[in-house]
């Protein structure tokens, strides 16, 4: 038998939860999306034959949906599944409420989500967001410091921030337990880039645009250097850290987005 296309779409059983980076204060505005017309849709990939839709939301749309309470849960069981497969013990929840969700997803300048649903039901099965940073520098959170700050990014990409440079972030990626290695990730991936290419292209000008992700590097490292990231730098956190028997490394990565992605078509993924 051949070998699945879409094997290593997966990372860790299907679960990609980048971190959350906390850009600067000031920023220039991007053009105006309106937050009072619907989110737009359009059909997503087939998964096992079973058809699903691909709603593109920005954060006021976001949060008028009736698709958060269920994403609120996808993520949080995805998010535990990762941690329990790698050996790390997770108590609570990712998400402690479904208003944190929104709150991590934010609403400053550029802030935008996927959500890939089944076209039957409407239950979310995937979801990617991303930001752009405000300002050359990147800042971190870090009340009470130790494991609050352990995925909060403190440096830029080398090269990065310069003028006529734009950095943004993928982040809150996850896809729903038990259809990892469908394609779904790197569907989200796609679209992510394209939608990021065409705001900074409604900017004007020419401008080299970075995307940035963290991750820990034993879940999901190695998906994304298949996808073009590079390491910027990786945080080791040795045995006990978090309660974890062999402790986890928690890597920094970036890539530089081309100019020229192909036009967007609808996959067909994992028949």
């Amino acid at each position: 038998m051949g070998s699945n296309s879409h094997a290593d779409d997966q990372g860790a059983n299907g679960v990609l939860l980048p971190g959350t980076t906390i850009p600067g204060q000031h920023s220039p505005e991007l053009p105006a999306k309106s937050s009072i017309t619907p989110p737009h849709s359009f059909p997503g990939p087939t998964i096992d034959g079973r058809q699903t839709t691909t709603t593109l939301y920005e954060p006021a749309q976001l949060a008028q949906s009736p698709v958060i309470p269920t994403l609120y849960l996808l993520i949080n069981k995805a998010f535990k599944h990762s941690h329990n497969s790698l050996g790390i013990p997770f108590q609570g929840e990712r998400l402690q409420t479904e208003s944190e969700y929104l709150k991590q997803v934010g609403a400053d300048s550029g802030t935008f989500v996927y959500i890939t649903s089944w076209a039957d039901s409407g239950e979310p099965v995937a979801t990617a967001s991303a930001h752009r940073y405000c300002g050359e520098e990147v800042m971190a959170v870090v009340e009470g410091g130790g494991e609050r700050s352990t995925f909060y990014r403190v440096r830029m990409p080398k090269g990065a921030g310069g003028r006529g440079e734009e950095v943004w972030e993928l982040k809150l990626m996850a896809v729903e337990v038990g259809f990892g290695g469908k394609g779904l990730a790197g569907h989200l991936m796609g679209l992510v880039d394209r939608e990021v290419l065409q705001r900074v292209g409604e900017m004007g000008g020419e401008r080299k645009v970075w995307m940035v992700i963290t991750t820990v590097t034993e879940a999901n490292g190695e998906f994304y250097r298949k996808r073009g990231y590079v390491e910027d730098y990786e945080t080791v956190h040795g045995p006990g850290f978090m309660g974890t028997p062999k402790g986890f490394r928690v890597v920094h990565m970036s890539k530089v987005l081309s100019g020229c992605l192909p036009p967007y078509q609808t996959p067909s993924l994992a028949q």
